[in-house]
Parts: C-alpha cells; structure tokens; sequence
C-alpha cells in the first residue's frame, strides 16, 4: 500500500531500502539500484552493505573464499564474470561506478586496495582517494525517513 501511494506521488517506483542501511548510517546514505537477478532493492554504495544485501536478500555467502569454494556467477544485469563468493561485494562495486581517484596524479583506480597499491608504487605517496560514484546512485537523507518511508524523497524500508 505505501509502496503504491509513493509511486503514485512521485509518478515512479520507490526507492527500497533495508532497515538496516538506517541504523549503519546518521545523516545521509549513497545508495544504488540493485540490478542482480531481478532484484528491486537499493543497495548502500559501500563493501559492507554490498555484501550484507547479497547474504539476506540473495542468499550468498560472501565469506566464502578458500581454494575449494566454488565459483559462482554474477547475476547483475549483462554481466555473467564467475569468482568466488567472497569477491563478489568488491565485484558489485565496480558495477556500482565507484572509482578511486587518485588526487596526485589523478589516476582511476575501481577498488580501494588497488588505491593503495598505487599509492605506494607510483610515487603518489601523499595521494588521497577521491572517490566516485557512477551514475543511477542516489543520496538518501535518512533524517527524513519516518516510519520506514519517506514521501519527499520517495523511499520506503523494509524491516
């Protein structure tokens, strides 16, 4: 029903959201469509949100690393790349847009381990990462969010 009169409002789908990302996060939260198997979710644009979405709402074990885990692949839209399950969350980043910048020389870098590797091998010791966000991400005041929804900015959350 609430999903519904935020559609009708805003004359688009609402933006979903866990609960969860709420309490992770005190003013605002950059969030994304989830664009895997089907899903209607947003997903926080950070390693830890990425991973506890494809945990509770895709039922993957990001944990999974060791030699004989077994790859699986991705399901995000056009996208069909076998890895481990635990490489997924940085994975689904890059399919998020976020890049790494390095503000020295201004090279861009799609994960932050490889940041800091940069930073260190090419000279860019004193580098900060300025990070991007690509396209489709939105950012979400969640001061605004009363009872799980917010009719201004067209969110709803589920528990």
């Amino acid at each position: 029903m609430v999903r519904d009169m935020l559609s009708e409002h805003s004359g688009m789908n609402p933006i979903l959201l866990d609960r969860d990302i709420l309490r992770d996060h005190d003013a605002e939260v950059r969030v994304h469509p989830c664009h895997w198997d089907g899903c209607l979710m947003h997903i926080a644009v950070e390693h830890k949100q990425v991973s506890k979405h494809l945990q509770q709402h895709h039922n993957i074990n990001t944990s999974a690393t060791s030699e004989d885990t077994e790859q699986i692949s991705c399901l995000w839209t056009g996208c069909r790349h076998a890895m481990k399950p635990g490489n997924l969350p940085r994975h689904i980043l890059s399919h998020l847009g976020v890049r790494w910048m390095c503000s020295t020389c201004e090279a861009s870098l799609s994960r932050e381990d490889a940041f800091r590797r940069h930073a260190l091998e090419k000279g860019c010791q004193r580098a900060k990462a300025v990070v991007k966000y690509g396209d489709g991400s939105v950012v979400i005041d969640t001061v605004y969010i009363d009872g799980g929804w917010s009719a201004s900015q067209n969110v709803m959350c589920f528990p």
